[in-house]
């Protein structure tokens, strides 16, 4: 397995990552109209990166990386983000999230990020994330839609990045944290 950081993609890869997110990025009879305007409007930024996993030249996996800044508790925070995480279908259980999510962590500290953040369903899927130090955010934090709508979400997760300091006073304070436009 090979693990490559992408900041722009050339056409060919984009049109293989849309194939490899139809095919792969939700369960079977996930993938619904409803689901699919939800994302539009909540999961729209555009990523600072595209993290690829490939085996023997096709895409096994994918991340997309994001930075921020934004202010909390008068403070500025350089958030990094990690949305779209998926691998392939037929190759789920054998350790290429971790070894992504890892590259991640390792990107979001180069690029000086304080804090990364996600959001999931800790449920299902928190267990993949606190392996590489993420903790539920335990509290709802909020976010600016694509239409302006102010959304309030309770399912994040934060992980140290450059600044304990900072990962601490995010998870304990009791000021929401906003994340400015779009949940990544």
């Amino acid at each position: 397995m090979i693990i490559k950081i992408f900041p722009t993609l050339p056409a060919q890869l984009a049109n293989a990552i849309k194939q490899f997110e139809r095919e792969n990025f939700y369960a079977e009879g996930e993938r619904t109209a409803e689901r699919l305007a939800e994302q539009e409007e909540k999961y729209f930024s555009p990523p600072k990166a595209w993290l690829l996993a490939f085996e023997d030249n096709q895409i096994i996996g994918q991340i997309l990386l994001h930075r921020r800044e934004i202010a909390f508790d008068n403070r500025k925070v350089v958030l990094g983000g990690i949305g779209g995480v998926c691998t392939h279908k037929n190759k789920r259980k054998q350790g290429i999230a971790t070894a992504m999510l890892k590259k991640a962590m390792t990107a979001l500290k180069e690029w000086g990020c304080d804090v990364a953040y996600l959001c999931t369903n800790p449920k299902k899927t928190g267990s993949l994330y606190s392996q590489i130090g993420f903790v539920s955010l335990g509290k709802s934090y909020t976010y600016y839609g694509r239409s302006g709508r102010l959304y309030e979400d309770s399912d994040g997760m934060i992980a140290p990045v450059n600044s304990i300091e900072l990962f601490e006073e995010v998870l304990h304070s009791k000021q929401i944290l906003h994340l400015g436009t779009g949940n990544w």
